[in-house]
This record gives structure tokens, C-alpha cells and sequence, in this order.
């Protein structure tokens, strides 16, 4: 009976790994930038834990206080999940972004070469309809044959601007 209520616990180190990541989201949240903090659907106790936190500048004093923050997400397990999900949507939107931008980059790159320009020019009509491909057309010539910067960095505003949210 005893072996079987073993076996049904976690084990210390269980325990401890789980103590420790729920130390470390903590963490996350007290770095988070001012304008995600705004956004941190969390309230009362532990929203100013997080804000006191964010004040503290000790090491020995801050980390005390990280400390109390996942004891407190620890006991509101609502309060963790909401965290934990507002944390993980942030880090998927900052991953979405990076792509967008990569492929943005990587569609610039084809507009201004001679041999791939017509696909990418269609592959432009397809997705972004709205926007003046003669003008993509010219503005790649120029980033192409004359190193112009300037076009170079017009072509990819040109193209964030008509960028659609979903691809």
C-alpha cells in the first residue's frame, strides 16, 4: 500500500523542477517591458508582487522577491495558468513577428534579383493586392543596379504597409 502511495506522488526532484519553472515564469513576468506589464491580465496580490519586484533593485532583496511571487503563483493556480498563457501568446506573437519580418527580408531580397522578380512579383499580386507593383518594380531596379539604400529601405516599408496580418 505504501509502494502504491509512492508511486501516485512526484518525487522530490519533481518537486523541485516544478518549484523552480514557476520560479523562472516569475522571472518573465517581472522583466516583462512596461507596455506588456500594462497588458498582464493578472490583479491584485500578485499584480503588485510583480510591480514591487519590478522596483527592486538588491539582488538579495529582488530575488527574495521572486521568491514570494511564485509562492504566490503557486498557491493561485488560476492566477499561474493566466500568466502562464498570457506568456506563452507573447512569445508566439514575437516568433510570428520575427517570421513576417524574415519573409518580408527574403521577399525584398527576390524583388531586387533579375532571375526570381517574376514570381515574387506574382507571388506580391497573390498576397498583397492593394499594392502598386510598378512602383515595387522600380524601386527594386534602382536597390538593384544603382545601390540605391533608399529604394532598398522604401521597398520593404512598401511592403510591411501592405503586409496582411494573416499569410
Amino acid at each position: 500500500m505504501n509502494d502504491l502511495n509512492q508511486e501516485q506522488q512526484p518525487s522530490r526532484s519533481a518537486k523541485k523542477r516544478a518549484a523552480k519553472a514557476v520560479e523562472d515564469m516569475a522571472g518573465r513576468l517581472v522583466a516583462l517591458g512596461d507596455a506588456d506589464f500594462r497588458r498582464l491580465p493578472l490583479n491584485g496580490e500578485i499584480r503588485e508582487a510583480i510591480d514591487e519586484a519590478r522596483r527592486i533593485n538588491s539582488h538579495g532583496a529582488r530575488k527574495r522577491q521572486l521568491k514570494h511571487l511564485a509562492g504566490l503563483l503557486r498557491r493561485d493556480e488560476d492566477s499561474h495558468q493566466q500568466a502562464e498563457d498570457f506568456l506563452e501568446d507573447l512569445q508566439l506573437g514575437r516568433r510570428k513577428a520575427a517570421a513576417d519580418f524574415h519573409y518580408l527580408e527574403a521577399l525584398r531580397e527576390r524583388l531586387c534579383d533579375p532571375e526570381q522578380r517574376e514570381g515574387a512579383l506574382d507571388e506580391v499580386r497573390q498576397k498583397m493586392s492593394r499594392i502598386d507593383t510598378d512602383k515595387l518594380r522600380r524601386l527594386a531596379e534602382s536597390a538593384r543596379q544603382h545601390k540605391d539604400k533608399r529604394a532598398f529601405r522604401e521597398l520593404f516599408r512598401m511592403l510591411k504597409a501592405a503586409h496582411p496580418e494573416e499569410l
